[in-house]
C-alpha cells in the first residue's frame, strides 16, 4: 500500500493556503502550510515533502530565493509556482530556476488537482530514476569489486593464466603468465594470440582448439618445451569457457613452470645410472682382490712364492684402482655441487703446468714421450683455485702421456686472446674416434678401442676437469682423429687487475 504524499503550500495569502489544503486533502494527500519562506525552510528541514506549491511574491523572502534553497536541499522535490503575475517572463524565469510548472491565480480546484497530479507523477518518475541510478551504481560497484577481487586472486596465483575469446583474442592474463611467456602486460590485450605468446606450440594448440567443430569438454594437459637452451619446461592446462549448453565463449589456459621438477627427475635418473656404474666399477676390483687373497690365505700358492707375490701385487693394483676411483668420486661430488675446495685467488697457470709436467717427468721418460711447453713472454694470471686447476691439468697432461705412442710428443701451447687464456694440450697418441668425441666428457665413459681398454682409468677424469673449467667460468673442448692424436683446449678468463 502506497503511503500518502506530503504537500507543502507556501503562500502569504490565508485564503489560498486554506483553499489548497481543503482541495488536496480530498485527494488523500498530507498538506502542511507556511505563510512565508523562512517558515517553509524550517518545515522542509524537518519533513520530507514530495511537492511544494510556492507563491513567488511573499514578504521576508521571495519565492525565487526559496526555490534556490529547495533545489540545493533536494533536487527531486517538485515545485509548482502559484502567482498572480502570470507573465511569460516570470514563468520562464521560474522554470529556468528548476520549477516544474506554474499555476496562475485565480485557479479552480480542478486545475489545482490536475497540476498536482502531474507533478506527483513527475516526482514518482524522478524517484524511480534515482532508485535505478543508485541500483545501477551499486551493481557497478559490486561488479568492480568482484573484478578487483578476481584480478587480485588471478595476480596472486603462482601459475600463469591466460584467457581468449572465440576468435583467439587475448581477454585476460596475469603477471605470472607475462613473466613465463616474456610478454609485456598490456601490449597484447585485445589482440589475437598468434605470434604474441612467444611460444608457437601454445598458440597453435589454442587456435586449433578454437577452430575445432566441437571443442572438447575435458580439460587437456600438455608439456611444452618453452626454451630448450635454458631447459624451460611448462605444464599447460587448457579448458573451454562454457556458456549455455554446448556453447563456449573462449579458452582459458593455466601454465605452470615444471623445469625444476623435470631437472630433479633427470638428476634422479642420472644418479641411478651413476650408482649402477659405480657399483659395477667397484664390484670388479673388489671381487678380484677377494679372489686373489682367498687363494693366498687358503695356502694354494704357499709353495709357489712367485705366484703368491703376483697375486698380492695384483691385489695391490686393484686396491690402488679403487682408491683412485673413490678419490675421483669425491672430486666429482664436490664439483657437481657447484663448489670447489678453496678460495678463488690470482693463479699463475705457467707455474701449475710446470708443476704437473715435473710430476710426470719419470712416466714420460719411461714411455719415451717428449713434453714441449710454449708460453708467451708475459703470462697473465687467472683467478682460480690452485688445487682444482692442478687436478684439471694433471688429468689432461697425464692422459696425453698415457695414451701417446712411444717416441711421441705432448705439446702444451698457451696463448692470450683478448681477455682469455687458451691452453691447448696436444698429443700424437692413439686419438679418439668420431663417434666417441661427443661422449668423452661423460662420467665413466671410456672409448671402446682395445688400446684404451688396456690402460687403467676410472672414466671420471675428463668429466671432472670440464666441470672445474666451467666453475672457473671457462670451458674445455676436444679435437681428435683416430690414430693421429688429440688436442684438448682449455679456455679460462684472465683475472682483472
Amino acid at each position: 500500500m502506497n503511503e500518502p504524499k506530503n504537500i507543502l503550500v507556501v503562500d502569504d495569502d490565508d485564503v489560498i493556503r486554506m483553499a489548497c489544503e481543503l482541495t488536496l486533502k480530498t485527494e488523500g494527500l498530507n498538506v502542511d502550510l507556511a505563510e512565508n519562506g523562512k517558515i517553509a525552510i524550517e518545515r522542509v528541514r524537518k519533513k520530507k515533502y514530495d511537492l511544494i506549491l510556492l507563491d513567488l511574491m511573499m514578504p521576508e523572502m521571495q519565492g525565487a530565493d526559496f526555490l534556490d534553497f529547495v533545489h540545493e536541499f533536494d533536487e527531486n522535490i517538485i515545485v509548482i509556482v502559484i502567482t498572480g503575475f502570470a507573465t511569460i517572463e516570470s514563468a520562464v524565469s521560474t522554470l529556468k530556476k528548476g520549477a516544474y510548472d506554474y499555476l496562475p491565480k485565480p485557479f479552480t480546484p480542478e486545475e489545482l488537482r490536475k497540476v498536482v497530479r502531474t507533478g506527483l507523477e513527475r516526482r514518482k518518475l524522478l524517484l524511480e530514476r534515482e532508485e535505478l541510478h543508485l541500483e545501477r551504481q551499486k551493481n557497478l560497484e559490486k561488479i568492480a569489486a568482484e573484478q578487483s577481487r578476481l584480478r587480485t586472486i588471478i595476480n596472486c596465483m603462482s601459475d600463469g593464466l591466460i584467457a581468449t575469446d572465440k576468435k583467439g583474442c587475448l581477454i585476460l592474463h596475469n603477471a605470472v603468465a607475462c613473466e613465463l611467456l616474456g610478454i609485456k602486460s598490456q601490449d597484447i590485450l585485445g589482440q589475437n594470440i598468434a605470434n604474441n605468446l612467444n611460444c608457437g606450440q601454445l598458440e597453435e594448440w589454442i587456435l586449433k582448439s578454437l577452430s575445432a567443430k566441437k571443442i572438447s569438454a575435458r580439460t587437456q594437459h600438455r608439456e611444452i618445451v618453452f626454451d630448450k637452451k635454458k631447459q624451460k619446461i611448462y605444464q599447460a592446462t587448457l579448458a573451454p569457457i562454457r556458456e549455455n549448453g554446448d556453447d563456449f565463449s573462449g579458452i582459458v589456459m593455466v601454465i605452470s613452470d615444471i623445469s625444476e621438477e623435470r631437472k630433479f627427475e633427470r638428476q634422479k635418473a642420472e644418479f641411478r645410472r651413476l650408482m649402477a656404474v659405480v657399483a659395477h666399477e667397484l664390484k670388479a676390483p673388489i671381487n678380484a682382490i677377494i679372489g686373489y687373497l682367498d687363494v693366498v690365505m687358503k695356502g694354494y700358492v704357499e709353495d709357489k712364492p712367485e705366484q703368491r707375490d703376483e697375486y698380492l701385487n695384483r691385489s695391490i693394483e686393484k686396491a690402488e684402482k679403487l682408491r683412485h676411483l673413490i678419490e675421483d668420486l669425491l672430486s666429482l661430488t664436490s664439483v657437481e655441487s657447484g663448489k670447489i675446495a678453496g678460495e678463488m685467488e690470482p693463479v699463475d697457470i705457467a707455474a701449475i703446468i710446470n708443476e704437473v709436467v715435473k710430476f710426470f717427468e719419470n712416466e714420460a721418460r719411461v714411455r719415451n714421450v717428449k713434453v714441449i711447453l710454449n708460453y708467451p713472454e708475459k703470462m697473465p694470471q687467472i683467478k682460480g683455485v690452485h688445487d682444482s686447476l692442478i687436478y684439471l691439468f694433471t688429468n689432461l697432461i697425464s692422459n696425453a702421456i698415457k695414451y701417446n705412442k712411444k717416441g711421441g710428443t705432448v705439446t702444451v701451447d698457451v696463448k692470450v686472446r683478448g681477455r682469455k687464456l687458451y691452453i691447448a694440450v696436444k698429443d700424437t697418441g692413439i686419438g679418439i674416434s668420431a663417434e666417441d668425441l661427443d661422449k668423452v666428457f661423460q662420467e665413466f665413459y671410456r672409448g671402446r678401442d682395445e688400446q684404451i681398454k688396456k690402460i687403467s682409468g676410472s672414466g671420471l677424469g675428463l668429466s671432472i676437469a670440464k666441470r672445474i673449467a666451467e666453475l672457473h667460468r671457462g670451458d674445455i673442448t676436444v679435437q681428435s682423429e683416430l690414430g693421429k692424436g688429440s688436442t684438448f683446449e682449455v679456455v679460462l678468463p684472465i683475472a682483472k687487475k
